[in-house]
């Protein structure tokens, strides 16, 4: 009779799964190094992968993404990917942005993916577009190149126009050991600007747990190994990691069914500082970002959320039986005439459509 120590396989298939992990983080670290030996022009941005800040969920972005301790669902996968290591349900998500008065349009979607490797994964979709753009460049009078000369000009008839579009996708994963949810991503993007065209990756990692009941603390590492764009004229655009610590406290009201939860978030950019820092840390700019959300039996909620670039944010959702519906608003940014931004999002519960199904059929 043959003894089978369960204890002793589940610490075996950890330890397996950790290694392979590490020997892909090794491949990623070296393919890293390898690009920035690449003879091209590289160039550290801050605003390289764009596409992938402020894309998400209306909840996210009306907490002012305070809220990066217990995000949940499959959106997940692009704001803190240990958070899937908690499972929860099947959901399909999609969410449509309307930023800066419309002159930019996100549309974003979600799923969670079958367990694999003893892991919880979802993918995440994004479009970013911006139609329309004026190109001056050839449309100056004197061509000196710049409108800094007094005397130059513009030609109306001579303006071009010009789409800009960007497609990514996100791969997460989490899963738990000990107290502990750890999870990461792989980030992919494709931007097309113009007639030109680039190519970039990046990777996340997270950890979560908590400390005290209805207590949530999240420790992410963002472009871990530092992201890349790549493009077309063989300029490699570099992006440098951004760490966050973020936390979130539940407390329960139960005699009034009302839920209060209380987040905060801290962002440190290593690119340096920026106009939007609340504090510096040396040349490490440091942004502080606080949410309040307010749900009344798990049906109806109120969010607000404060952050340094639109100083505000706002929020209200609704809770159903296959899902939900939410709805983000934020101003324009500050000391700025972009104008403001509204964010919808419909999450649907995909065991909710399977039992629906098999009740019509029966």
């Amino acid at each position: 009779m043959v003894k089978c120590d369960f204890n002793s396989h589940h610490s075996t298939a950890h330890y397996l799964l950790l290694t392979n992990m590490m020997k892909h983080l090794k491949l990623v670290v070296t393919l890293t190094l390898f690009l920035t030996l690449l003879p091209a022009e590289s160039i550290w941005v801050k605003y390289g992968n764009q596409a992938f800040k402020g894309a998400g969920d209306a909840r996210t972005i009306a907490l002012s993404e305070s809220n990066t301790a217990v995000v949940s669902g499959p959106f997940a996968a692009l704001w803190n990917p240990s958070n899937l290591a908690n499972g929860g349900n099947n959901s399909l998500s999609y969410a449509h942005q309307e930023r800066f008065a419309g002159i930019v349009n996100y549309d974003v979607a979600a799923v969670n993916l079958k367990r694999y490797l003893k892991l919880n994964w979802s993918l995440v979709l994004i479009r970013q577009g911006m139609e329309g753009i004026p190109n001056t460049t050839d449309a100056l009078l004197l061509g000196t190149g710049s409108l800094d000369n007094p005397n130059e000009r513009i030609v109306e008839s001579d303006i071009s126009y010009f789409n800009q579009v960007q497609w990514a996708a996100v791969v997460g994963g989490g899963f738990k050991r000990g107290e502990w949810d750890l999870g990461g991503n792989v980030r992919l993007l494709s931007h097309q600007l113009g007639a030109h065209s680039g190519y970039g990756i990046g990777f996340d990692l997270s950890g979560s747990r908590s400390f005290f009941p209805g207590n949530r603390t999240a420790f992410i590492i963002r472009d871990v190994t530092t992201s890349w764009v790549v493009w077309d004229s063989g300029t490699i655009e570099r992006i440098a990691p951004i760490i966050i610590v973020s936390d979130a406290q539940d407390l329960k009201l139960e005699g009034i069914g009302i839920d209060l939860t209380l987040m905060a978030s801290l962002n440190l950019d290593l690119a340096g500082e920026s106009l939007n820092d609340d504090f510096s840390l040396g040349s490490i700019g440091a942004q502080l970002s606080g949410g309040v959300e307010i749900g009344y039996k798990q049906k109806v909620y109120l969010r607000a959320g404060r952050n340094p670039l639109t100083d505000f944010s706002l929020g209200v959702g609704l809770k159903f039986p296959f899902g939900g519906l939410d709805y983000a608003f934020s101003p324009s940014p500050v000391n700025s005439i972009l104008g403001s931004s509204h964010h919808v999002a419909l999450n649907i519960k995909l065991d909710y459509l399977h039992s629906l199904r098999d009740r019509l059929s029966s």
